[in-house]
C-alpha cells in the first residue's frame, strides 16, 4: 500500500512525500497548487496522480507554493525557496516541473546546477505561446475581479477527448455555488500568476545555456499554453536536452496519456542512471 507523508518545508512550503530509497525526485507542481484552496486531501490526490508518472523505488517529493506570498512574489523567490529546501532537507535531486512548475524548475537548474541532477519539463517550456500568454492575462484579470466563473472558463476545453471536456464543464457548473469556498484568495492567485506573467521569459533566453543537467522535455502538439515553437526553442537552447512530442495531445497530456508519459520518463531516467554507473544503457 502506498503511503504519503505530508508536512512543511521552511515552516510554510507544503509538501507530500511518497516512496523511499536513494536518488530523490522533486516535483514542482502546476498552477492548480495555488489556484485552489489548499487541503490535505487535494494535495494527496495530486501526489497520487503525479507518482503514477514516475518509476518505483524512488523518494518523490511534490512541493506546493507559499500559501501567503508577498506582494513581490516572483520566480526568483520560489527558486530561492526550492534551492534552500534541496540544500538543507533533501539534497541534489531529479527535478520535474509541471506546467507552471517548469518555469521554476528550469531557472533552478540554470542558477543552481549543483542541485539538479536531471531536469524534466512536463508540458512546459521556457516561455508561453502567444495564445497561452493571452490566456494567463485573462486569468489574472478574472481573478483580480473575483470572477471565478470567468477564470474557470479559461480551462473549458483543455482535454483532447470531448467527453472529458464535457465532464469538466459539468463539474464547474456544479461548483459555481461554492466557488468562494474552493478557490483560493484572489490575491494569492494573482501573485502566483504574476510570478510567471511578470517576466518576459522569451525576451532573453540565453540563461537556458547555463543548464548543465541532462534534460527531457515532454510536450503536446496541441497544447495552447506551450506550443510546438516554444517547446522546440527550449530544447534547442538547453545544451543537453531532448524533446518528446505527443501528436494531437493537449495540455492535459499527463492525465490523458499517463501510461505512455510514464514510459518516456522512466526510459529517460533509466538511461541517465546507466550512464552515471558506467553501464551500457
Amino acid at each position: 500500500m502506498t503511503t504519503f507523508e505530508t508536512g512543511l518545508f521552511l515552516n510554510r512550503i507544503p509538501f507530500v512525500k511518497t516512496g523511499s530509497g536513494p536518488a530523490p525526485i522533486v516535483v514542482l507542481n502546476g498552477g492548480q497548487a495555488f489556484v485552489r484552496r489548499p487541503t490535505p486531501a487535494r494535495a494527496q490526490r495530486d501526489a497520487e496522480r503525479i507518482a503514477r508518472l514516475l518509476p518505483a523505488g524512488r523518494s518523490v517529493y511534490v512541493l506546493g507554493y507559499d500559501p501567503a506570498p508577498s506582494a513581490d512574489y516572483s520566480i526568483g523567490t520560489i527558486v530561492r525557496d526550492v534551492a534552500q529546501i534541496l540544500r538543507e532537507e533533501i539534497g541534489p535531486a531529479t527535478v520535474i516541473g509541471i506546467s507552471f512548475g517548469g518555469f521554476v524548475a528550469a531557472r533552478l537548474a540554470a542558477d543552481h546546477p549543483d542541485l539538479v541532477k536531471e531536469l524534466i519539463l512536463m508540458v512546459s517550456a521556457h516561455r508561453f505561446s502567444p495564445e497561452g500568454r493571452r490566456s494567463i492575462d485573462r486569468q489574472i484579470a478574472c481573478a483580480w475581479a473575483g470572477d471565478f466563473e470567468g477564470f474557470l472558463d479559461e480551462f473549458g476545453l483543455v482535454f483532447r477527448r470531448p467527453w472529458l471536456n464535457w465532464l469538466i464543464r459539468l463539474r464547474f457548473r456544479r461548483e459555481r455555488t461554492r466557488l468562494q469556498e474552493t478557490m483560493n484568495d484572489p490575491a494569492v492567485i494573482v501573485r502566483g500568476l504574476n510570478a510567471v506573467a511578470g517576466e518576459d521569459f522569451g525576451g532573453d533566453p540565453s540563461w537556458l545555456a547555463r543548464i548543465a543537467a541532462p534534460t527531457l522535455i515532454v510536450g503536446a502538439t496541441r497544447d495552447r499554453f506551450f506550443d510546438v515553437a516554444s517547446l522546440e526553442e527550449t530544447a534547442r537552447l538547453i545544451p543537453s536536452a531532448r524533446l518528446h512530442l505527443f501528436e494531437n495531445e493537449t495540455h492535459m497530456l499527463p492525465v490523458e496519456r499517463a501510461r505512455d508519459v510514464t514510459k518516456v520518463v522512466t526510459r529517460f531516467l533509466s538511461t541517465q542512471r546507466c550512464a552515471t554507473c558506467g553501464g551500457s544503457g
